[in-house]
C-alpha cells in the first residue's frame, strides 16, 4: 500500500499532489503504512481514504478502488454512520465502538460484519483537526464463535439442569466453579458456600477425611475419581451418592478441568443391604463357599472357592460338583449326595481336585438348604484348605525321624572327638578342658544351624560365634571381610571346629595371646587352576609373638589341616611365617547355600 499511495495521482483528488502535502498528513500516512493493524486515514471534509495493507485485506474485492475515494461514496451502505464519524472527528471528538454491526458488500454480496472501531482526530499544521484516523478490527469470527458458545452453553445448561444426577465442573486444582440446578435443588446453599470443595459442609462427618484424602490423591495423579458417600439435603437427611469425576486434558495431556457427577443410589443400597452381611461374609471368606442344586449342579461360587480350586465362577456355574472329585471317586460322590438328600450333614477330611489337576486336602462341611415348608431345594458347602495342617503333621513326623538321625550323627561326632582328644593327652584335666572347649565350639555351630532350621548358617556369624569366647567383646581383635554367604550344615560344623582350633592356638601361642594381636578372616569367590569357582576363606594373624612352627602335631593340627579339608573336599594351606599364622581353605560351591554378589553371577546354581 505504501507503493500504491506513492504512485497514486493525488492531484485529481481534493488532497492534492503528494509534494504539496503538509507534514501532518505525511506523518499520519507513514504511521498507518508501517502498522500491521488495519488503519484508514480520512482526510479533509470529504474524508478522502488513505489506508494500509491491513485495511486493504478488510476491504476485500472493494480494494483498490477505495483508495482516494470519499468515505461516504466508498461505503454507501454505511453512509450515514460515516458522515457522523467524519463530522465528530473533524470537530475534535474521538469515538470508539465494540462489535459494531454492518451489512457490507465486501465481496459482491452483502454480508454481516462486526468490527471494533476507534476514531481519533488528526490535526493539521494550524492545530485544527484536518482528518480522522480509524483503526478497524474485524471481530466477525469472534462474534460468531461467542454466539455459538452461548448457544452451546445454553443447550448444555438445559441438559445438565434436567438430568437426574448432580453435575459440576472444577478447574485443574479441583476448585469447583459450576454446579447444575439439581445440586442446588437438593442441597439448598448458595454457590459461594459450595464453591471449591465445599462438600465437607454437606458430607457426613464420618466420611469427610476418607473422601477428601481420595479426592486430593486423584487431583494429584490425574486418575479418574470415584467414590460413594452420603450428602446432606436441605431437609437435613443424608442420602448416599455414587460420585465420579473425569479429568479433561489438553492436547499435551495436561489436566485443564474436571467434570463430575453425583448419582443418588440410596434406594439401591437399601435394597442391597438386605443381603449385604451374608454376601460380605461369603465374598471375603478365605474358605470356598458354594451352593448346589439337588442334582449337584453348582449354582454359586465365591472368590474363596476360585482361589482354592482355580476355576472362575463362569467356568463352573451350571456344572456338576463332580469335576472337583478325584478320578475314581464316583462312589464317594454318590454316597455324599445320598446322605444330603436324606437331610443329613456331611463333615469329613477328604481330597479334591483343582483346575490344574493337582490335589488339595480339604475339610468339607455340607448341609441341605430348605424352604419354609421344610423341603430341600439344594445344598451349601464350605471347603477349608487343610494343606498346612497336613503339612505340619507330616513335618512333625519327619522332624521326629530327622531328630533321631541327627542325634545319632551328633553322638558319632562327639565319640570321634573324644577318641581323638584322648589320643593327644593322658592328663585327665587337660582332656576335660580340651573336650569342653571343642564341644562348646560344636554347640555354637549347632545354635546357628538351629536358628536357620538346619538349612545353613551365615559364615560371618559362625566365625564371630566361635571366636567370641577368645576375644570377648573386643571389636579390634577380630576383623571380618566378605560378602554375605550362607554355608550348609556340613560346612558349618567342620569350619566351626577348624576355627575353634585356630583360635585356641592363637590364644595360647599366637595373635590372641597379646593385647596388640589381631586376627583377620576374609572370604570371597575365586576360580581355581581349572577355572572352577570356589569359596576361599583366609585366616591371618598379626601382632602376636614371633611364630615358631610346632614340632609335634596334635589333634588340633589334624582338625585344622586335614579333617576340615577331607570333610569338605577342600584345598587347605596351613603356613607358619614369623609374622603370624596363615590358614586358607578353598571349598566347592556345593557347600554354599546362597550368597549375594554381582561378581559371582556366573557361578553354578548351587549359589
Amino acid at each position: 500500500m505504501k507503493r500504491r499511495i506513492e504512485e497514486f495521482d493525488w492531484s485529481s483528488t481534493p488532497v492534492g499532489p503528494m509534494e504539496a502535502w503538509p507534514t501532518s498528513l505525511k506523518c499520519a500516512v507513514d504511521i498507518i503504512t508501517a502498522s500491521p493493524v488495519p488503519m484508514v486515514l480520512l482526510w479533509g471534509p470529504q474524508g478522502i481514504m488513505i489506508y494500509n495493507d491491513g485495511y486493504a485485506a478488510f476491504a476485500g474485492s472493494r480494494h483498490p478502488e477505495l483508495l482516494g475515494m470519499p468515505i461516504v461514496e466508498a461505503w454507501p451502505e454505511a453512509a450515514d454512520f460515516n458522515r457522523r464519524v467524519l463530522e465528530c472527528g473533524l470537530a475534535g471528538e474521538a469515538l470508539s465502538f465494540r462489535d459494531k454491526h454492518f451489512s457490507l458488500g465486501r465481496r459482491g454480496t452483502p454480508e454481516d460484519v462486526w468490527t471494533n472501531l476507534d476514531y481519533s482526530p488528526v490535526r493539521g499544521e494550524d492545530g485544527n483537526p484536518a482528518g480522522v484516523l480509524a483503526i478497524v478490527v474485524d471481530t466477525t469470527p469472534w462474534v460468531y464463535a461467542e454466539r455459538a458458545q452461548r448457544e452451546s452453553e445454553s443447550r448444555f445448561r438445559t441438559l445438565a439442569d434436567n438430568i437426574a444426577a448432580f453435575a459440576w465442573m472444577a478447574d485443574e486444582a479441583g476448585n469447583i466453579f459450576w454446579y447444575n440446578k439439581r445440586w442446588f435443588d437438593y442441597t439448598g446453599p448458595p454457590f459461594d458456600e459450595a464453591k471449591q470443595w465445599g462438600w465437607p459442609l454437606r458430607q457426613h462427618p464420618d466420611h469427610v477425611d476418607r473422601v477428601m484424602e481420595k479426592i486430593n490423591r486423584c487431583l494429584t495423579t490425574g486418575e479418574v475419581w470415584e467414590d460413594t458417600f452420603p450428602l446432606k439435603g436441605r431437609d437435613g437427611v443424608f442420602r448416599w451418592f455414587l460420585s465420579r469425576a473425569m479429568p479433561i486434558r489438553d492436547e499435551a495431556g495436561n489436566v485443564i478441568r474436571w467434570f463430575g457427577t453425583n448419582t443418588d443410589i440410596t434406594e439401591h443400597l437399601e435394597e442391597a443391604e438386605k443381603n449385604a452381611q451374608l454376601a460380605t461374609i461369603v465374598a471375603t471368606s478365605a474358605d470356598g463357599i458354594i451352593s448346589m442344586s439337588n442334582e449337584g449342579l453348582i449354582q454359586s461360587w465365591n472368590p474363596g472357592a476360585e482361589r482354592m480350586f482355580g476355576y472362575t465362577a463362569e467356568e463352573v456355574l451350571g456344572r456338576s460338583e463332580r469335576l472337583l472329585f478325584p478320578e475314581g471317586a464316583e462312589e464317594e460322590f454318590e454316597e455324599k449326595y445320598r446322605h444330603l438328600r436324606h437331610g443329613e450333614h456331611v463333615l469329613r477330611d477328604t481330597v479334591r481336585r483343582r483346575k490344574d489337576g493337582s490335589m488339595l486336602d480339604v475339610a468339607i462341611n455340607v448341609a441341605p438348604m430348605r424352604r419354609p415348608d421344610g423341603r430341600i431345594f439344594g445344598f451349601s458347602a464350605v471347603f477349608r484348605d487343610i494343606t498346612e495342617r497336613k503339612r505340619v503333621e507330616k513335618h512333625l513326623r519327619m522332624v521326629m525321624r530327622e531328630l533321631s538321625h541327627r542325634t545319632k550323627n551328633l553322638l558319632a561326632v562327639i565319640v570321634a572327638m573324644v577318641r581323638q582328644t584322648a589320643r593327644s593327652t593322658s592328663d585327665v584335666a587337660v582332656l576335660q578342658s580340651q573336650l569342653i572347649q571343642r564341644l562348646q565350639s560344636l554347640s555354637a555351630s549347632h545354635d546357628l544351624l538351629v536358628a536357620e532350621d538346619w538349612t545353613g548358617a551365615s559364615l560371618e556369624e559362625l566365625i564371630r560365634a566361635v571366636l567370641q569366647p577368645f576375644i570377648g567383646n573386643s571389636s579390634e581383635a577380630l576383623a571380618c571381610h566378605g560378602q554375605p554367604v550362607f554355608i550348609n550344615a556340613t560346612a558349618a560344623q567342620n569350619l566351626g571346629l577348624a576355627m575353634h582350633e585356630l583360635a585356641t592356638n592363637a590364644a595360647k601361642y599366637g595373635a590372641l595371646s597379646t593385647i596388640a594381636g589381631r586376627v583377620r578372616v576374609a572370604w570371597g569367590f575365586e576360580p581355581d587352576e581349572g577355572g572352577v569357582l570356589r569359596l576361599v576363606l583366609r585366616w591371618e594373624e598379626r601382632g602376636g609373638p614371633r611364630v615358631v612352627p610346632a614340632t609335634v602335631r596334635g589333634f588340633g593340627h589334624v582338625v585344622i589341616e586335614r579333617v576340615a579339608g577331607q570333610a569338605l573336599n577342600a584345598k587347605v594351606d596351613y603356613q607358619f611365617p614369623p609374622e603370624g599364622v596363615r590358614w586358607t581353605i578353598a571349598m566347592p560351591l556345593e557347600f554354599v547355600v546362597r550368597w549375594r554378589s554381582t561378581t559371582a553371577e556366573a557361578a553354578p546354581a548351587a549359589g
